[in-house]
């Protein structure tokens, strides 16, 4: 009778560890559009709370330097968070949809590997998205506007 009790509570939590990994958007494959957020910028540093990444998976933000707009993303693939430049150079684009483990182009839609930022196929492949370092502490993302800078530069060059 525990056995047969052990067998059933056992069966029981896997259902609900597999229907919890399901009902994730980023899991599923179900596509996230991005979130366009602001970011605190002081000091040479641009910040954003991890806890607003959590819960919308993928966000959008923008930056200036010299006078431009420079757009970036950041979410979340397999538990780790990415950040990369956020532009598509051909075609113009400022948004990118997350597809389960690939980048979708809202304007042309191009597609590149949300793990590594190359390109899979498209008018825009040849531009892949560069990745920016980061670190998390105190609930917080931070991220370097000299690494921003070269991320979003690296993603304007071809190759």
């Amino acid at each position: 009778m525990k056995r047969r009790y052990g067998l059933i509570v056992a069966g029981a939590l896997a259902s609900i560890l597999l229907l919890a990994a399901c009902a994730s958007p980023a899991s599923s494959g179900e596509p996230i559009p991005g979130t366009w957020v602001d970011v605190e910028m002081s000091n040479g540093t641009a910040t954003m709370p991890l806890t607003l990444l959590e819960e919308h998976t993928n966000l959008h933000f923008e930056m200036e330097q010299e006078g431009q707009p420079l757009a970036f993303m950041a979410y979340i693939l397999d538990g780790d968070i990415q950040v990369r430049a956020n532009a598509c150079p051909p075609c113009g684009s400022r948004g990118f949809t997350l597809k389960g483990k690939v980048l979708d182009c809202d304007a042309c839609h191009t597609l590149f590997d949300a793990q590594d930022g190359s390109g899979i196929e498209g008018p825009c492949a040849n531009y892949p998205k560069a990745l920016v370092p980061h670190s998390v502490s105190g609930g917080r993302i931070t991220l370097t506007v000299s690494d921003l800078v070269n991320a979003y530069e690296e993603t304007l060059i071809a190759g």
